[in-house]
């Protein structure tokens, strides 16, 4: 393995990949863009349906959460973003940000072929380093201001990071040693991400934690959530964070969440 440089991702590549039944059937396509969450926030005012995809060879202002920045180099990696309109009531799409994850880790797990972790809320892990990001954002305003933008950026192909990354980021042909296809992947995620939020809105959010909790990272350690410290027990029944403080469970809504 000598470069993680693959040719580029085509429409016609990405589409005969798709077994989806929404998401993806519509999509852009950009060589590079600042954000591809922000073309889909652009396309989501606009009416674009649910499933709508956004790709990006390389981003030029990617951005994960907390307003951290996402490493975007061309040619490697996967940078996209979704519209979603998902039949949830309001109070019932914090968990899409979970359901997401799953999804995403279960397609990475697939192809790397060993075990993918979902480090609460948002973070993919293999072997305890970052692999893939997930970024949940509601649009705000006008007619359309049902629509949740999704972002997602998966390390696939990458084989060097920046010094600052190095001991906490990870790639797909870093842990497998192989060069992945990334249309095939990005389909196996789509389909699997769209399989997941099919359950949230079917009202099963009980089987997507009981997949999630053998995957949870951390679980039983010691961590810091937001301002709080414990043992990180598991997972409420609404997908909240659980840490045992001084002997009692204690529910976390808010990160952010490492270990201590």
């Amino acid at each position: 393995m000598t470069s993680g440089a693959t040719s580029p991702l085509s429409r016609d590549a990405l589409e005969r990949a798709l077994r989806t039944k929404r998401y993806g059937r519509s999509l852009e396509l950009f060589t590079s863009t600042p954000s591809s969450m922000d073309e889909a926030r652009r396309a989501a005012e606009q009416g674009a349906p649910d499933g709508h995809l956004v790709v990006a060879e390389a981003q030029e202002q990617g951005r994960g959460s907390r307003g951290r920045s996402w490493s975007s180099p061309p040619g490697e990696d996967l940078y996209f973003s979704l519209v979603l309109r998902p039949a949830l009531a309001p109070r019932a799409r914090p968990p899409l940000t979970l359901a997401i994850g799953l999804g995403v880790a279960l397609a990475v797990e697939a192809a790397a072929g060993i075990e993918a972790q979902v480090k609460w809320p948002n973070d993919v892990w293999l072997e305890r380093r970052k692999c893939a990001g997930v970024l949940v954002e509601a649009t705000l305003g006008g007619p359309q201001d049902d629509a949740i933008v999704v972002g997602v950026g998966v390390n696939v192909n990458r084989t060097r990071f920046r010094q600052e990354l190095e001991d906490t980021a990870t790639s797909l042909a870093l842990v497998s040693g192989s060069i992945h296809d990334r249309a095939l992947l990005l389909a196996e995620i789509l389909a699997s991400c769209e399989a997941r939020v099919h359950a949230l809105e079917a009202g099963e959010l009980d089987l997507l934690l009981e997949a999630l909790r053998p995957r949870l990272a951390l679980r039983e350690e010691r961590v810091r959530c937001g301002e709080r410290t414990g043992r990180l027990h598991g997972l409420a029944p609404d997908g909240a964070l659980l840490l045992e403080v001084d002997g009692q469970l204690e529910r976390c809504l808010t990160g952010p969440l490492s270990a201590i």
